[in-house]
């Protein structure tokens, strides 16, 4: 895969998930309108996304040059009680045709 075919799949895909947040940003204000265990599954769901766009937009800053390996995040906390590995290996292991 090509430096710009890597870079257009991730923006496509960064997109998806920017729209998705967006909607899922309108309905959790209608909290009064839910239970509380569908408020907390949309709001899980919601961090959830956010964790995955951070890692979207790091993909893309490095293979553009604008992030370092040293620079990208080397955990995600999308709560207070849930850590996820950062995305520095997969970088550092990703082959790109020039």
């Amino acid at each position: 895969m090509t430096q710009e075919d890597y870079i257009l799949n991730r923006a496509k895909n960064l997109k998806k998930m920017i729209v998705k947040r967006r909607k899922l940003n309108e309905r959790i204000h209608l909290f009064e309108q839910m239970s509380d265990k569908a408020w907390q599954k949309l709001n899980a769901e919601l961090h959830w996304l956010s964790m995955e766009i951070e890692k979207e937009k790091e993909r893309i800053g490095f293979v553009l040059g604008h992030l370092t390996l040293f620079e990208l995040q080397d955990e995600y906390n999308p709560s207070g009680w849930h850590r996820y590995e950062g995305i520095k290996g997969e970088m550092q292991n990703l082959k790109l045709e020039r």
